[in-house]
Parts: C-alpha cells; structure tokens; sequence
C-alpha cells in the first residue's frame, strides 16, 4: 500500500488544514512516512485527504514551522531528520516571545534543572564527569571576573543537560537559561553572588560525580533558589 493509499478524506470544516497535519504527522509518526523521505505533492494529497490544495499548503507550512518538514531547492516538501534540536527550535523561539514572569521562570528552572541534575547523576559518563568539576574548580578562581564566570556558568549549565544524556531535556534547560540573561547579569555584578554560585556549582558537580540523584537534585534545587533571589533582588521584586 502506497502512502497515498494510506490516507483517507477528512471532513472540509475551517480546521481541516489542522486534521491534515495531524494525518501527515500520524504518518511520519507510524514510520509510513520515514525522515528524508519525499511527501506526495500538494495535489495528490489534495485528492487523497479531499481538502483543497490551499488547506494542504496551510497544513505543510504549519508542519514546516514545527520542523517536521522543509522544502528543498528543485521542488518538493521532505520530512526533516527529526532531530530533537530541530524539533524544541520553535519552543526556544516562543519561549523568547512570550510575556512572562521572572517567577514562573524560576518556578518551570526548579522543575526542569533538578531533574536533569537527578538524571546527569544516574546516566553521566566519566568524560561527562569530569568537565563540569573543572568548571566548577574554575569558577572560585573567576568570582571577581563577572564576565568570565558568565561565560564558565554557562557552560556547566549546558554540560549538565548534556550529562543526562536526553535531548528533549538537553534543549528544554538550555531553551531556559538563555531567558532573563539580562536580569542575570546584573545580579552577578553584586557582591558575594558569584561566591554563592561557584559553592553552589561545586556542590551540584559533587553530587553527580558521585552519581547521587537525590543529591544532585537537592544541590541544584539550592542553586536555582538563589539565582531566583539574587534576581528578584536586583529587580526591586524581593
């Protein structure tokens, strides 16, 4: 059975282009559809779903925003390699448009940034281990360089969503981090709130070391509380 043959009409209402989509990604998702492979024009499927030709093009365009699809030079729409970074892109995009508050930021860093510390302490290898301690080790060296302990924390951040070695979660904590960078760096020109973070990053770094999860959670729990505190601070908000 050809692709083509896998797919059946849908209803023409104001959201087929929606239901489109969600047939397609059915598709993708089954493996009826693999990535690379080349869609069926924007007429065949015109005729296989019975929607109009725009609808499909509504559809494509939506799943093209999403990352699931991309035209290619000399005609044609193919899925993506559907990679975990392709695919979050739209949710680091949104995330930099969308209002809102420093507290829920910090509320959705305590969900995300403690799990994935949990999850760095089960699965981290020794390699992803070991960096991370140097930072760490750095960045009592760099508490008087705001600048170069920017640069260091933002690295160990993004060694540690690495280190729980998951993707989604790789690019959901680093989707996190580059918001409020501005708010940050001017709490970081306070005094004493480098100390704090380079304990604090000694202490997650430790724990994961010692493949800890409940320690490694608990350390980085600490942590993001008193990012949040120093923030709020230096905004007038604490």
């Amino acid at each position: 059975m050809t692709t083509l043959e896998k797919l059946t009409p849908i209803d023409q209402k104001p959201s087929a282009s929606e239901r489109v989509a969600e047939r397609l990604i059915g598709l993708i998702s089954s493996g009826n559809i693999a990535p690379g492979d080349k869609l069926p024009s924007e007429n065949e499927l015109s005729k296989a779903l019975q929607v109009s030709r725009p609808v499909v093009r509504e559809a494509l365009r939506g799943l093209a925003m999403m990352g699931i699809v991309a035209s290619r030079q000399g005609g044609g729409c193919y899925v993506t390699d559907l990679t975990p970074q392709r695919l979050m892109a739209p949710l680091s995009f949104a995330l930099s448009l969308k209002d809102y508050t420093i507290e829920s930021l910090f509320r959705a860093r305590q969900v995300i940034d403690t799990g994935i510390a949990a999850e760095a302490a089960r699965y981290a290898s020794d390699e992803q281990i070991g960096t991370p301690r140097e930072l760490a080790e750095a960045g009592h060296r760099l508490v008087d360089d705001p600048v170069g302990f920017r640069v260091m924390d933002a690295q160990f951040h993004e060694l540690i969503a690495a280190a729980a070695n998951n993707d989604f979660l790789e690019k959901v904590s680093n989707a996190l981090y580059s918001l409020a960078i501005e708010q940050r760096r001017k709490a970081s020109a306070q005094p004493g709130v480098l100390k704090v973070s380079a304990a604090d990053h000694a202490a997650i770094a430790e724990a994961i070391a010692g493949h800890d999860p409940q320690a490694a959670s608990a350390a980085m729990g600490v942590h993001v509380e008193n990012i949040r505190r120093t923030t709020m601070a230096v905004m007038g908000e604490s």
